[in-house]
Order: C-alpha cells, then sequence, then structure tokens
C-alpha cells in the first residue's frame, strides 16, 4: 500500500502509524472485534443492552427501562444483530492502514478508561455501574451491529449500525463510496471525542467534516477522493473542501474577513491562522 507524506506523518494526541506494528494492528482489530461487536452468541445480555441502548439518559431512566423489559418479556424488544463477515473483514483490513491502525488503538485506550472505572469488562459487555453512568448521561457506551440494508449510522447511544453490504458510489457524484472512508468517518467523527467536530452543526458542517475524513483515507488507498455535493454547498464558509479549487484543507476552515480561507479554532472560534492545504 502507498502512503501519501501526509498519511506518513499522522499523529493524534501522540498516536503515530510508526508506532503500530503489523501484529499490533491485527491484534488491536482482534481487541475491538471481540470488545465492542454485537455478538448472537450472548443473546440474554445483548437483549438486556438493546433495551437499554432504547433510552435515552434523564431522570426516569430507570421507570422506562423497566417498561420496556416487561414489553421485552412478549417479544417485542429491541436487537442487536451481529455485523456481517464483511463487516468484520472490512475491520481487519481498516486495521491495517495508517489511519486505521491510530484511530482504533485511540478507541482501545479510550474505552480502557471506561474499562477502569469498572463500567464495562475487558470482554465488551457492560455492567450494572456502567449502565447507571449511561442512564445519568456520563458516556455513550460503544457498540457495533448490523442494520442489513439499512444505512450506516451511529445511535445517540454509542451503537454503531452498519449494512452487511456497503454501497459502491455515491450517486449524487459518481465518487467511489470505499467501505474504509465509511468507518473512518464513522469513527473519527461520531465515535471518538474528535475535538474539531465540538459544535458544529450537525447536518452541513458534520457533513464537510465527514467529507474530508473519508477523503484522507481515500487519499491513503490512492483513491480518488469525496468531492462536494451539487447544489448543496454556496460557498466557502464552514467547508473542509473547497469545490472551485478541489484543494483539501486541514481543519476547521471558513471563509475571513477579506475573504481569505482562514482555519479557526473550533473550541473558540478564534482564527488559527491561513488555511492550511492537505491535498491540492
Amino acid at each position: 500500500m502507498r502512503f501519501s507524506s501526509v498519511i506518513s506523518k499522522y499523529d493524534d494526541g501522540g498516536v503515530t502509524p510508526r508506532k503500530i506494528s503489523q501484529q499490533q494492528r491485527a491484534e488491536n482489530a482482534d481487541k475491538v472485534i471481540q470488545r465492542f461487536f454485537a455478538d448472537e452468541c450472548n443473546d440474554e445480555t445483548l437483549t438486556r443492552e438493546a433495551l437499554i441502548r432504547n433510552i435515552n439518559p434523564g431522570p426516569d431512566f430507570y421507570e422506562r427501562l423497566q417498561e420496556q423489559e416487561q414489553l421485552a418479556d412478549g417479544g417485542f424488544g429491541p436487537e442487536l444483530a451481529s455485523p456481517s463477515a464483511l463487516v468484520v473483514e472490512s475491520f481487519r483490513v481498516y486495521a491495517q492502514t495508517d489511519l486505521g491502525a491510530v484511530a482504533l488503538a485511540r478507541l482501545l485506550e479510550w474505552d480502557d478508561q471506561y474499562i477502569s472505572f469498572g463500567w464495562r469488562t475487558n470482554s465488551g459487555a457492560l455492567t450494572e455501574s456502567g449502565i447507571h453512568a449511561y442512564a445519568e448521561g456520563k458516556w455513550r457506551p460503544f457498540r457495533v451491529a448490523s442494520c442489513a440494508d439499512g444505512p450506516d449510522r451511529v445511535t445517540p447511544s454509542g451503537a454503531l449500525l452498519l449494512p452487511d453490504r456497503f454501497i459502491q458510489e455515491w450517486y449524487s457524484t459518481g465518487d467511489i463510496a470505499h467501505p474504509l472512508a465509511v468507518l473512518h468517518h464513522e469513527l473519527k467523527a461520531h465515535v471518538l471525542p474528535m475535538r474539531e467536530a465540538r459544535g458544529l452543526v450537525h447536518g452541513r458542517e458534520m457533513a464537510l467534516i465527514c467529507l474530508r475524513l473519508e477523503s484522507e483515507m481515500l487519499s491513503e488507498l490512492d483513491l480518488p477522493v469525496r468531492r462536494l455535493e451539487w447544489g448543496k454547498d454556496d460557498g466557502t464558509l464552514d467547508q473542509t473542501l473547497h469545490e472551485p479549487t478541489e484543494q483539501m484543507f486541514h481543519g476547521l476552515v471558513r471563509s475571513g474577513e477579506a475573504g481569505e480561507l482562514v482555519e479557526i479554532n473550533p473550541d473558540n472560534d478564534v482564527v488559527i491562522g491561513k488555511a492550511r492545504v492537505l491535498r491540492a
């Protein structure tokens, strides 16, 4: 696999691709699959977890959970179905890319904190204290499950629902829809606590962040990057890809007072400096 200079120098919180061996990447993929993937062999635990994830955190959480459990006794409860073999294989391949290796290493590092809190076991099961922490809105316990032929998405409870088969292209632009690019944008934008996504409007601004994340993975795979969808962008405001020049920028880019593109600190909206081009 050929890596661009941008990808080779990738650093996420001190975690770099060069520090993660091929063997460690494979082992991390195994850990992610063991810890987070819905497993039909553990029906009772997963049934209760599905009920829990069906309820938003709040003061009446346990009252609503009791109601859900009563309904589930009649066979009306939700399910967490196991991801397909194609999804499992996609995660294994994703772990071998530089961007994927770093993302999964960060995911495990992040989740180890919750295991140390006693909120999840090493095998991935939620503990009673973890359920209580979720009920209080202290975390979103990550899980990967199937949505059959539905669209990929992350639920408010933190479950990543993936189709059994990925689409091959984005019909609005004809761009390649690669499974690894889909995994990358879901994990980086919606699962991991990505600083640059905080405070962004979920619709347009978040879509542009996801577009950039997919593009950086496609760049690592030496595939054409994603383009903005025609008719859905009205200029350079709040975008990370700039259609007229097809340039790709680092971070959150906006139009400055003089009309130039500048990079914004997403935490406080302060201008960092001139927009930095990642890929022309």
